[in-house]
């Protein structure tokens, strides 16, 4: 069928053109599909009248689209927050060429993003941070979390806890080593108290870029924890709200002295809320933005600030549930779906697509 002359015709550009990822599932595709806007996966040479690209995308290649040609970056993390001189930041160029990400080599990636954001007609990204970061290279900036009901399929009731009290944590495998501090914290309650740790996230993490030099995580968990009350869990859409919602609390422990960890959106909290579940964090902008939202004071800088909160809340059945409750509600006040379809209308809108 011949599309609609109206219809714009849109390209979708990712990681290893795979758009199956849930970086791509919840943010510009999800809404695609509440609009049901038609996409292709985005080939360099084929004509588009709109562009969209996850940071996984060959920014190289987009970033030299013709004008005729809208672009739209979705930058989810924070790589303008990691200093130019970052070994990490110069290597990532040269790393991504060698892989196939990029066809042409750019040895100087913060660069690309750069001026990969002063092509775009406009850029999406996660908190405000980040947009006051971006606004210097682009004008339309435009903060969006994501689209979670694919996974926030069941709500927490019941908040009393048995004799072990059990945490939980969600994640990419890749993440698993930020857990490194947090263990300590761990190793500390675990003297005290019968506790438990739940991970969901993949059974195996890339070491390098993802599907490179991958290991098991389970020897990475035994050698941050040593302990047989930390439970791993192969992560899936079916399964992760029902893993979660039988645990007593959540935890997002982030590196506070990394800043690209600690220019992380609130997504994961807000997925845990949606689920009802009471969330211990790290003190990040976002967290503690999204907290003060919420009328909530759960956040922690130091270990000793951790085992203190922890101790808390496992002790109190009534704040568990208060913290549940209210995390729950400001959910679905401040990050409606109905909300993010709306700002995702007004970046087409910006770059007259809609």
């Amino acid at each position: 069928m011949t599309p609609s002359p109206d219809v714009p015709k849109i390209g979708y550009s990712t990681l290893r053109d795979d758009p199956s990822g849930p970086g791509d599932r919840r943010r510009f595709l999800a809404y695609a599909s509440q609009r049901a806007l038609p996409w292709e996966v985005a080939r360099p040479g084929e004509r588009y009248d709109l562009v969209v690209s996850s940071m996984g995308g060959d920014l190289g290649a987009w970033s030299r689209l013709p004008r005729h040609t809208k672009l739209v970056l979705d930058l989810v993390d924070s790589y303008l927050a990691v200093p130019g001189l970052d070994p990490r930041a110069l290597f990532r160029g040269l790393f991504k060429f060698a892989i196939g990400h990029t066809r042409r080599l750019h040895l100087d990636y913060r660069r690309l993003i750069e001026a990969s954001c002063r092509r775009a007609d406009a850029v999406v990204c996660t908190t405000e941070e980040q947009r006051r970061q971006l606004l210097p290279y682009c004008s339309n900036v435009h903060v969006i979390l994501d689209f979670q009901s694919e996974v926030a399929r069941r709500v927490k009731r019941d908040y009393a806890r048995g004799e072990i009290f059990h945490l939980v944590w969600e994640g990419l495998g890749l993440n698993v080593p930020t857990l490194r501090e947090f263990a300590g914290v761990f190793r500390t309650l675990s003297a005290r108290h019968p506790i438990a740790l739940h991970l969901v996230t993949d059974l195996e993490y890339a070491r390098g870029s993802t599907h490179f030099w991958m290991r098991p995580t389970q020897h990475l968990v035994r050698e941050l924890f040593g302990s047989d009350r930390v439970h791993l869990y192969d992560w899936n859409a079916d399964m992760l709200s029902v893993v979660c919602t039988a645990c007593d609390m959540a935890v997002i422990p982030i590196p506070l002295d990394t800043p690209f960890l600690r220019g992380k959106p609130e997504n994961k909290l807000v997925l845990f809320w949606r689920m009802g579940m009471p969330v211990v964090t790290s003190a990040t902008p976002a967290y503690e933005r999204a907290m003060a939202g919420a009328g909530l004071t759960m956040t922690c800088r130091t270990p000793d600030e951790w085992v203190a909160v922890l101790e808390r809340y496992r002790e109190d059945e009534a704040a568990r549930r208060e913290a549940g409750e209210r995390g729950s509600a400001y959910a679905g006040e401040a990050y409606s779906e109905a909300s993010i379809t709306k700002k995702w209308d007004a970046v087409l809108t910006s770059v007259s697509c809609a």
